[in-house]
């Protein structure tokens, strides 16, 4: 595993909307997000009716916690090739790609990544 971290969108609203505490958000340690992640957390948030000012303050939290990581044509293209190997949707495919691509460990709550290289798993 590597130093550097990203954030899966399923640990971000763990600890917006569940109020879950994780260490690493709360800590000074230089963490990611993938901008796919951003729309992620959005759309759950429209989703469970949340206020907007609420989701505002959410992402505005998230972006200036964490440094937002945009898709390139590289991380495009190996996504696709992860999306065939491991079978994993889209989404979680090029948010697992800017994870390798970068040399930062994925950190998420979500099973769909377990087992897979740089990736570490978070119990609740």
């Amino acid at each position: 595993m590597t130093d550097s971290k990203l954030l899966d969108s399923s640990l971000w609203v763990a600890f917006a909307i569940e109020n879950n505490e994780f260490n690493i958000i709360n800590s000074e340690e230089k963490i990611f997000t993938s901008c796919l992640s951003i729309f992620e957390i959005k759309k759950k948030l429209l989703r469970d009716k949340i206020e907007t000012n609420k989701i505002n303050k959410i992402l505005d939290f998230i972006k200036k916690r964490s440094i937002v990581l945009q898709i390139d044509e590289k991380t495009a293209e190996k996504a696709s090739e992860i999306s065939l190997e491991k079978a994993l949707p889209a989404i979680d495919s090029l948010i697992y790609s800017s994870a390798l691509l970068n040399n930062l460990t994925l950190i998420t709550l979500d099973n769909d990544f377990r087992n897979l290289k740089n990736v570490q798993v978070l119990e609740i």
